[in-house]
């Protein structure tokens, strides 16, 4: 929907789900992981939608950028004490929630698709293998990251 038809009500609810849940997520993973004192890795989920702009989707964009304003901010102030914090950033990923929206706008489906250079959905696995790289000692030189795994979406 565009902005000048987005209620206050609409834009709130999706800066609660996909903003305020990260950082109280976040709040507490950093707090436990300070009292431990051993570090450790925090994986956000943003989107694709945090680095463009999707037409009629602003809250969400808004929300999704917010996001990776989180990571960054929490991967500079943690790193000394050895937390490292990215964000993963699927494409069109082949879930139930896609697949409704696809079902409800068949116009999608054949957009989506072909707005990913790859040629395809991108499968939820390949997000979680992803997003279980960030969260290993193989990328412990990784912090402040973005990573899409978008089958191409935003090098076009």
């Amino acid at each position: 929907m565009p902005l000048h038809q987005l209620t206050s009500a609409d834009f709130q609810r999706s800066l609660d789900i996909n903003v305020l849940g990260v950082f109280h997520c976040m709040k507490h993973q950093i707090a436990a992981m300070l009292k431990a004192g051993s570090g450790g890795s925090i994986v956000n989920t943003a989107s694709v939608g945090g680095t463009v702009a999707i037409p009629a989707h602003g809250e969400y964009i808004a929300a999704k950028h917010a996001v990776i304003g989180l990571t960054r901010i929490a991967a500079v102030d943690y790193g000394q004490q050895g937390i490292r914090v990215n964000a993963v950033l699927p494409g069109a990923i082949r879930t139930p929630m896609l697949m409704s929206v696809i079902e409800n706008e068949p116009s999608h489906a054949e957009f989506l698709k072909t707005a990913h250079p790859i040629g395809r959905y991108g499968e939820p696995a390949e997000i979680g293998e992803t997003a279980a790289w960030l969260l290993s000692d193989a990328s412990s030189f990784v912090t402040g990251a973005a990573i899409a795994a978008d089958g191409g979406y935003t090098a076009i």
